[in-house]
């Protein structure tokens, strides 16, 4: 039978590779803590996708809210109901992990279950916090050894450096919610910008569309360049699973722009080597 541990650690490996080889950098527990909150992520992030109605979803995420509620009012109860659930449980335990950011994470995706679109660069900040920056937050508790305190600095890095992921993730997946007739990019830039959302869902390279891209490549920049500062350059090596999302997010920014800003390209996505072997380098290079 498969177990619990071994269920999130193939689900993050699978379906979210790149936050699972930022994790591989780590003690054995603090990465069984880290996949099973990719793990949770996933199970609410699919939500959308898995139903037609809004309502439906948010019976699913109800499910979810539930068993959060479970898991801080009981936590000598050992849950046997999902493989996510189970190993979530533990790691909650084990890491002493806010419940806040659980909360978080459910209700910006159910939020995201009714949202056409987004209006302003504010809601759009609102929603890379809620879907990535709190994720990052998570991998902070559970990466800080107990007795240490988090300065302000680090939780402001490890803030930005969400956002900048959740921003990129945006752009790579413009070909699928182009599909799905679906745009993240805020009201108030594609207004900016005359951005057409017909022509997005054509995957239209038009010169608006790479205008905004450029933009939010931008702003995602801006979110690492913050983090550094933040952490003056050092690679403390405690935190390697949240710096390395900021690498990979740069890589895929400088990418998007070699690209001319065409957020269609499938040439996005290639280079799965060179990911690794970056990865690889930085951690024997020692800085960031």
């Amino acid at each position: 039978m498969v177990s619990a541990l071994s269920y999130v650690t193939s689900n993050a490996r699978k379906y979210d590779r790149d936050r699972f080889l930022c994790s591989i950098f780590t003690s054995v527990e603090e990465r069984n803590g880290l996949f099973a909150i990719l793990a949770f992520n996933l199970e609410i992030a699919k939500t959308r996708e898995m139903v037609r109605e809004g309502l439906l979803g948010e019976v699913r995420l109800q499910w979810w809210r539930d068993t959060i509620e479970l898991i801080y009012s009981d936590p000598e109860n050992s849950l046997n109901d999902g493989m996510v659930a189970s190993a979530l449980s533990s790691v909650i335990r084990k890491f002493k992990l806010s419940r806040g950011f659980f909360d978080q994470l459910i209700d910006t995706r159910s939020k995201d279950l009714f949202v056409r679109h987004i209006e302003d660069e504010a809601e759009l900040y609102d929603y890379t916090y809620g879907t990535s920056a709190t994720i990052c937050l998570l991998f902070l508790e559970i990466l800080c050894p107990a007795c240490c305190s988090l300065s302000h600095d680090k939780i402001e890095a490890a803030k930005s450096i969400g956002v900048a992921w959740a921003l990129t993730g945006i752009l790579r997946a413009s070909n699928v919610l182009a599909k799905q007739k679906r745009i993240y990019i805020p009201k108030t830039l594609m207004k900016k910008f005359c951005f057409n959302e017909e022509d997005f869902y054509a995957q239209s390279v038009t010169d608006e569309i790479m205008q905004a891209t450029e933009y939010v490549v931008n702003l995602a920049q801006n979110e690492i360049l913050r983090a550094r500062n933040l952490l003056k350059g050092n690679l403390d090596r405690k935190y390697l699973a949240l710096i390395f999302q900021a690498e990979l997010a740069e890589m895929y920014l400088n990418k998007i722009e070699l690209l001319g800003f065409n957020p269609f390209s499938n040439r996005i996505e290639t280079g799965r080597v060179r990911r690794q072997l970056q990865l690889a380098f930085m951690a024997l290079r020692g800085s960031f």
